[in-house]
């Protein structure tokens, strides 16, 4: 469970920082948002599958231990 919660900390952390330089500037917030999510944009099916298996794996195996 900590490796979840120090993961979910650090995403939280840099997804502001990254809302943070955008806004500063000068960006309005849905166009901010929009560039921080644009790297799934612009992938493919296959990769994107494989991004969700990575992370639905990342998040299982803490709360199967846990359980």
């Amino acid at each position: 469970m900590k490796i979840l919660g120090i993961t979910l900390l650090m995403f939280i952390l840099l997804a502001s920082v990254s809302l943070g330089i955008d806004l500063s500037q000068d960006f309005e917030v849905h166009v901010s948002i929009k560039r921080a999510f644009n790297p799934l944009y612009v992938m493919e099916l296959p990769e994107l599958v494989i991004l969700f298996l990575l992370i639905l794996i990342l998040f299982s195996s803490p709360v199967f231990t846990f359980f």
